[in-house]
């Protein structure tokens, strides 16, 4: 009796560790200065603590497109307390924003081996009107040649989903904020049928999109520099846990070794309790 509560007691704390640990919720990833992912010297990489439902490492990369081009290497520029801007046609102000005067450009956010949801946007400035398309990647796991993708505009959405992109969303950062952040939900479901490693935040291209906000299309051109992007994962590539690597030749995780061994030991515990009896 006594050593039957022995190893429920044991197995009992076991499951209250494990129930104890707290569940975090989405994280935000700023490019602001002292942000989280603030990248001096346009290293674009950042790594935050990772959990169940943060992914621990956001890579980004910037790309433009002239009308009708396969889109090309943009450079991606510190802007402070506003976040990140584009250099993909010129340095000055309002080109140094993610924009689509001239060139279209995008930011490429990979999120290597986690698959998340992307659910927020802010900019930290904006000229003339600030509207935004997300879309994910839904080809390969190795992710996108962005080399061989086509500027957007005029294109259909069953022509871009051909390059294996898909249009998830479409926002106004800038409607109804009066100052910055100029933040909107992306309004994606968070499900494992949403999810990718890569997205794409791209300037606005003419397509109204399944989640489209008010304002979208109200201007020409769209000026913006992103702050941040907010994003909840989902799982591993590999279909695991968040931030954890594939199994390999079938070897148990360490927490599964220790259970096993304690339930073992109690069996031995109980089988000499019983001899001696």
């Amino acid at each position: 009796m006594k050593i039957s509560s022995f190893v429920s007691f044991g197995l009992s704390t076991v499951c209250a560790v494990f129930l104890a640990m707290p569940a975090a919720a989405q994280t935000t990833y700023s490019f602001a200065t002292g942000g989280n992912c603030d990248a001096p010297n346009a290293t674009s990489s950042c790594t935050v603590a990772g959990s169940s439902t943060v992914a621990d490492t956001l890579r980004y990369s910037g790309w433009g497109a002239s009308s009708g081009a396969n889109f090309a290497a943009a450079p991606v520029t510190e802007q402070n307390a506003s976040g990140i801007g584009m250099n993909s046609d010129g340095s000055g102000s309002p080109n140094h924003a993610i924009d689509n005067s001239g060139k279209l450009e995008s930011l490429l956010l990979n999120f290597e081996g986690n698959k998340v949801v992307l659910t927020g946007l802010a900019a930290g400035w904006y000229q003339d009107d600030a509207d935004v398309a997300i879309l994910r990647w839904v080809g390969a796991d190795t992710g996108p040649t962005m080399t061989s993708i086509q500027d957007f505009r005029g294109r259909s959405a069953a022509s871009i989903l051909a390059d294996g992109w898909q249009l998830m969303s479409t926002q106004d950062l800038d409607e109804g904020d009066c100052c910055s952040p100029y933040y909107n939900n992306t309004n994606i479901t968070v499900s494992a049928a949403n999810a990718s490693s890569w997205w794409l935040v791209s300037s606005y291209y003419g397509a109204a999109g399944s989640n489209a906000s008010a304002g979208i299309g109200d201007h020409t051109a769209d000026y913006f520099k992103l702050q941040s992007v907010k994003a909840t994962c989902v799982s591993a590539n590999h279909g695991g846990a968040c931030n954890t690597d594939p199994p390999s030749n079938g070897t148990p995780e360490p927490a599964t070794l220790a259970l096993v061994g304690l339930a073992l030991a109690g069996a031995g515990m109980t089988r000499r309790k019983l001899r001696k009896a």
